[in-house]
């Protein structure tokens, strides 16, 4: 992504959960719509995404997790027997590079209402200090959990998110944790 800063970060992750959670076809036509916003023409081979700006690979997910493919945006993957979604965002640019990672977090929780913090703490993801946070709360009439994993690198952010119903989120949760901890960025 280019110069989209926190606001895009901000829309994309609310707007993605709500629909994700309401149908896998709405799903579609938003990552759809949401990609087609952005400039930044990345390219997703293997487990290796790659583009202008940055380069990264990512974790393993099991054959229930499918990818829903974005043009121009980075990666999102639907389970439809647990209505969740896993995403993975950068953002490139000096202003967001110097937003705190806390800042960040919250920024992608810009229009939940209910919200409520259950965890939040500093990890190691790819070698960078990153926010791992974990919130409940309401988009519209939905009822939502999140797990949020925020870190930075030079001038790039990078969200990776899990979504879904509270009561199926337990059931993905683990599997999430275990992407984060392939994350890696890569020399671009």
């Amino acid at each position: 992504m280019k110069n989209n800063g926190i606001k895009s970060i901000c829309f994309f992750t609310i707007v993605f959960v709500a629909y994700s959670l309401l149908t896998s076809c709405s799903v579609v036509r938003f990552a759809r719509y949401y990609a087609s916003s952005d400039t930044d023409e990345g390219k997703f081979r293997g487990r290796v995404y790659r583009s202008r700006d940055t380069a990264y690979s990512i974790g393993v997910l099991s054959e229930e997790w499918k990818r829903i493919s974005l043009r121009g945006g980075d990666i999102a993957f639907w389970n439809e027997a647990l209505k969740a979604t896993i995403t993975v965002n950068s953002t490139c640019n000096e202003r967001i590079g110097n937003e705190s990672l806390n800042n960040l977090v919250d920024s992608l929780l810009v229009g939940f209402s209910d919200k409520k913090m259950e965890r939040k703490e500093e990890v190691i993801v790819s070698g960078q200090r990153a926010v791992n946070a974990v919130y409940r709360g309401k988009v519209k009439d939905t009822y939502v959990k999140l797990n949020i994993v925020v870190l930075k690198k030079d001038r790039c952010v990078y969200d990776l998110t899990y979504a879904s119903l509270p009561e199926s989120f337990d059931l993905g949760i683990e599997e999430f944790r275990e992407f984060v901890s392939q994350f890696r960025i890569l020399e671009k």
